[in-house]
C-alpha cells in the first residue's frame, strides 16, 4: 500500500473519531415538568418521578374478579381484536422504519455492472466507422459523517416514536380490556336485573290466580283483579325489554372478541362479585404505569429530537465518495489489474440558498414540540382527573350502597306488613300493589348500585394504568 493511500486512511479514521465525539447539535431532551398535588383526596400519597425507560408489564387486573367467563372473553377480544391488530401492525411498522434510519450510521455501497457495444463515424475527408465495447463492474461508496448530530438525532427521533408506538398499543389493549369488563359486567346487572323481574312475575302470577279465584267467588271486586293484571302484564313487559339489552350487550362481547355478533352467546347468570377495595394508599408512580402518558412522554421526546434534526440542516454536510472497480474495451481484459479504475476524496457541502425554507423547517419543530408538550401535560391533567373521580366515586358508591340496603330491606318489610294487613282486610288491594311496586324498585335499585361499583372499578382500573 502507497504512502498516500496510508495517509487517506489515517485522516479519514481520524475525522470519523473526532466527529463521532462532537455534540449534536440542537436541545437536549427533559421531561416537561408539571406541578402536581401531593396525592389524591382519599390518600397522601406523594409523587415521586420514575425514568421513561423502566418498562411496565402488561398485568391482567381482570382476574381479581374471579370470573372465569370473563377471563374467557377478555383472553379471546386481547387476541382476537382487529382494533388491536392494527396497532399492532402499525408497531411493526414503526419499528421497521426505525431501524432504517439506524442504517444512516453506516456508508451506502453500491456494485452496478454494464456492458456497452457502439458504432461511430469518423468525420473528415477520409470518413469511415469504427465498432467500440465497453465493460465495466462499478462499485461505489458514500458516507456522511454525523458532525452536527443530525443522524443521532434522527435516530433518537425514530426511537421515541417507535416507543410511543408501542405504549400507545399498551394504552389500547387496556382501553380494550377496559370496554370488555364494563360491557360484561353491564350484561351480568341486565341478567340480576332479569332474575329478579323473573321473580317478580311468578310472585304476581300468583297472587293474580288467588285473585281471579276470589272474584270468581265474589270474595272481591274486578278492580283489584284488573289491577293485579296491570301489574303482571307490566312486570312481563319489562323482562321482555331487558332481553333486547341482553342481545345488544353480547353482541357487543362478540365484535370486541374480534367475531361475528351473528349466532353469539353468552350464559346468563345475575351473580355479581363485591367490587375491589381500593388502598388505603395508592403507589407513587401511578403516572409510569398509565400507557397513555408514557406514549405522550415520548412523543415530546420525539418532538424534541426533530429540532436538532432541523438545527442540523443549517450547518455544511462532510462526506466521502470512493469508487472503484474494473473497466475494459474487452470482456477478457474485465478483471485484469490493468482494467483496475478507483477514486477517492472528500467532500463538503454548504447550504447558500434556502435559508428562508431551513428557518421555517426548524420554526415547524419548535412549534411541534410545543404541542407535543401541551398534549402531554393535558394527558396528566386527564389521568388525575380520571383517577380522582374514580377514588371518590368508590367511596360515595359505598355510601350509597348502604342507604339502598337499608331501603331494600325496609320495602320489603312494608310489602310483607301490606300483604298480612290486606289477607286480614284492613287495606284494599292497591297498598299491597304500591308496596310491591316500591320492593321491585328498590331491588332493582340495589342492584344497579352493585353494578355501578363494578364500573367504577373497572375505570380505577384503567385510570391506573391496570393495577393499583
Amino acid at each position: 500500500m502507497s504512502c498516500t493511500k496510508k495517509l487517506i486512511i489515517c485522516f479519514l479514521a481520524k475525522c470519523m473519531l473526532v466527529f463521532a465525539g462532537c455534540k449534536a447539535v440542537g436541545p437536549d431532551y427533559e421531561v416537561p415538568q408539571l406541578d402536581l398535588p401531593a396525592g389524591f383526596s382519599q390518600s397522601g400519597v406523594k409523587w415521586t418521578r420514575v425514568g421513561a425507560g423502566k418498562e411496565i408489564k402488561n398485568r391482567s387486573w381482570w382476574r381479581v374478579y374471579g370470573d372465569g367467563t370473563l377471563n374467557a372473553i377478555m383472553d379471546r377480544s386481547l387476541a382476537n381484536n382487529q382494533e388491536l391488530a392494527g396497532a399492532s401492525a402499525r408497531l411493526k411498522q414503526a419499528r421497521a422504519l426505525s431501524a432504517s434510519v439506524r442504517s444512516l450510521y453506516f456508508p451506502s455501497i453500491d456494485l452496478g455492472a454494464g456492458a456497452e457495444r457502439s458504432r461511430f463515424r469518423f468525420r473528415g475527408p477520409s470518413g469511415g466507422s469504427n465498432i467500440q465495447e465497453s465493460y465495466e463492474i462499478p462499485v461505489t461508496l458514500r458516507y456522511e459523517f454525523d458532525v452536527w448530530g443530525k443522524v443521532r438525532r434522527q435516530v433518537e427521533s425514530a426511537e421515541a416514536g417507535e416507543a410511543a408506538t408501542k405504549e400507545s398499543l399498551n394504552a389500547l389493549r387496556l382501553a380494550v380490556a377496559g370496554e370488555v369488563a364494563q360491557t360484561y359486567w353491564a350484561l351480568r346487572a341486565v341478567d340480576a336485573d332479569r332474575e329478579i323481574l323473573s321473580r317478580a312475575v311468578e310472585l304476581r302470577q300468583r297472587a293474580f290466580g288467588i285473585l281471579k279465584k276470589q272474584q270468581e267467588g265474589g270474595a272481591i271486586s274486578g278492580l283489584d283483579l284488573s289491577r293485579a293484571e296491570t301489574e303482571l302484564a307490566s312486570a312481563d313487559a319489562e323482562r321482555i325489554r331487558l332481553d333486547q339489552d341482553r342481545v345488544e350487550l353480547v353482541n357487543a362481547l362478540a365484535v370486541l372478541s374480534g367475531s361475528v355478533a351473528i349466532g353469539s352467546k353468552v350464559n346468563s347468570s345475575g351473580v355479581m362479585p363485591e367490587a375491589p377495595g381500593v388502598p388505603v394508599s395508592v403507589p407513587s408512580d401511578v403516572l409510569r404505569q398509565r400507557p397513555d402518558i408514557r406514549a405522550a412522554e415520548r412523543r415530546v421526546a420525539a418532538a424534541n429530537a426533530e429540532i436538532g434534526v432541523a438545527t442540523a440542516a443549517f450547518y455544511p454536510s462532510v462526506s466521502i465518495d470512493a469508487s472503484g472497480g474494473f473497466d475494459s474495451t474487452t470482456l477478457g481484459d474485465l478483471f485484469t489489474a490493468d482494467s483496475l479504475v478507483w477514486s477517492l476524496g472528500p467532500n463538503v457541502s454548504i447550504p447558500l440558498t434556502g435559508q428562508k425554507f431551513l428557518r421555517q423547517r426548524r420554526d415547524a419543530a419548535l412549534a411541534a414540540h410545543e404541542v407535543a408538550t401541551a398534549e402531554y401535560r393535558q394527558t396528566v391533567l386527564d389521568a388525575m382527573r380520571e383517577a380522582e373521580n374514580a377514588i371518590q366515586a368508590v367511596s360515595i358508591l359505598k355510601r350509597r350502597e348502604a342507604a339502598q340496603r337499608n331501603a331494600t330491606e325496609s320495602a320489603r318489610k312494608t310489602f310483607d306488613l301490606s300483604t298480612k294487613r290486606y289477607e286480614g282486610g284492613l287495606v284494599n288491594f292497591l297498598d299491597v300493589v304500591d308496596a310491591e311496586r316500591s320492593r321491585l324498585d328498590s331491588e332493582r335499585l340495589l342492584n344497579a348500585v352493585k353494578a355501578e361499583q363494578l364500573a367504577i372499578s373497572v375505570a380505577l382500573f384503567r385510570a391506573m394504568g391496570g393495577a393499583w
